[in-house]
């Protein structure tokens, strides 16, 4: 049994934010992975949990680390997917018969096998040192986690104009530098994933953050605009809520219930 490292106070401000997340979104700890699958080894946990496709896809990658990111994404992805399902009052496939690919523009999509009239959730994936998140909504989403890196500092401007320095810091007196620049780019980047190629995907510096409001001492709702042709309805401004989890910031945002 996996243990889902999501903190319960950020789980409860992202499900009374956003209505179409229906269950909080999954963290687990990356899952070692064997350098080759065995024959005896596909029934066991973790490939178990794997469709055949992701299973020699799995193969492919050679970098331990990557292939860790990949098998621990897939199975965030379908936990958070399954839940998903149940909370709607349906019954999910196996693990095994939910595959996850990328669609032509980028962000993972979900097909179930045997081919089921079953509600197909939207889902966004991400991984960061030692963990992986996902999650699984009604609307196009985007999860973020960071590890709060010194190299956030280092590219800043790449990210954050000096406004929004003064924002995050006005929001969030208390933290540090670091702690304050990892919930940005953690936030602008859950908003990018939102968006496909198709529509347009919005720089960093063409996201601007307008305001926040502190929850309490670890989360985070952020008020952002953004540029006229990614905000479909106009609407003056989006929420993406935020917060920290030991040395990692994570952000989730839902794209229709935004724009």
């Amino acid at each position: 049994m996996l243990t889902n490292f999501m903190p319960a106070q950020l789980s409860t401000i992202i499900l009374n934010t956003f209505s179409a997340v229906t269950c909080p979104p999954v963290v687990f700890k990356l899952l070692p992975t064997a350098s080759e699958i065995a024959p005896e080894e596909v029934q066991k946990e973790p490939y178990i949990f794997l469709h055949s496709s992701e299973r020699e896809q799995l193969q492919k990658y050679r970098l331990p680390k990557r292939r860790s990111e990949y098998i621990t994404g897939r199975i965030c992805a379908k936990t958070a997917t399954s839940n998903h399902l149940q909370y709607t009052l349906c019954t999910p496939p196996p693990m095994n018969q939910i595959e996850i690919n990328n669609s032509e523009y980028g962000h993972p999509i979900i097909t179930f096998h045997p081919d089921v009239s079953l509600p197909v959730p939207e889902i966004s994936i991400s991984h960061s040192k030692e963990y992986g998140a996902a999650i699984a909504a009604q609307y196009r989403c985007g999860i973020d986690i960071q590890s709060q890196e010194k190299s956030l500092i280092k590219v800043r401007e790449k990210y954050c104009t000096e406004q929004e320095e003064h924002i995050l810091l006005k929001v969030i007196p208390k933290g540090n530098e670091l702690l304050r620049l990892s919930l940005l780019w953690s936030a602008k980047e859950a908003i990018q994933k939102s968006f496909s190629t198709k529509t347009g995907m919005p720089t960093f510096l063409g996201i601007h953050l307008q305001a926040g409001q502190r929850k309490d001492d670890n989360n985070v709702l952020f008020s952002f605009s953004l540029p006229p042709e990614q905000n479909r309805r106009n609407q003056k401004n989006v929420t993406v809520a935020a917060g920290i989890f030991m040395n990692y910031a994570i952000a989730v945002f839902v794209l229709e219930e935004n724009s």
